[in-house]
């Protein structure tokens, strides 16, 4: 069974970006950078394995991380910068939650929230910025959210190989 959402994700971008000499861009290009290699992260998987916890007993799957790196754009991007109102989309289920079934559903909203997370990004130009929804500057929240995507890729990297029950580049 194939996820339609899995088939168009492209995972063939392998390059870091180049420094630009502007910190704001850099560090988005860095934000970015680290969200394609979180999704890379997918390839190869079923939704089973995308949704099983593959060491257990630890609760944690592949799509837990991305249904806790969809709350994370929106704490600290979506509505952090673009204000409004704040969610909480999986109460203390994000990390254990989701299941084969919804694949979809999960990796759609995950990809809604980085375009909204984007566009909040887009009308806030200066590093030191404040966020409308927390208050926290852009320079801190890039840096968070890289560091969020760094951890949780490292995760999901060592979740994918137990999955797949062997090591794949």
């Amino acid at each position: 069974m194939s996820s339609s959402v899995l088939d168009t994700l492209d995972f063939s971008r392998t390059k870091e970006p180049e420094p630009s000499g502007n910190q704001r861009d850099d560090l988005a290009a860095w934000l970015d950078y680290q969200r394609h290699e979180f999704l890379r992260k997918l390839r190869d998987l079923s939704p089973t394995q995308l949704a099983n916890w593959a060491v257990p007993p630890v609760e944690l799957s592949v799509l837990g991380l991305v249904r806790h790196m969809r709350q994370m754009e929106h704490a600290y991007l979506a509505w952090g910068f673009g204000g409004g109102q704040r969610a909480d989309y999986y109460g203390d289920d994000d990390y254990a939650g989701g299941s084969a079934d919804t694949v979809d559903e999960d990796l759609r909203a995950y990809l809604a929230e980085v375009e909204r997370s984007d566009a909040a990004l887009a009308s806030h130009h200066e590093i030191s910025s404040k966020g409308l929804g927390h208050g926290q500057s852009l320079g801190f929240v890039l840096v968070k959210m890289i560091d969020e995507y760094a951890l949780h890729s490292g995760q999901a990297h060592m979740i994918r190989f137990a999955a797949l029950g062997r090591l794949v580049r």
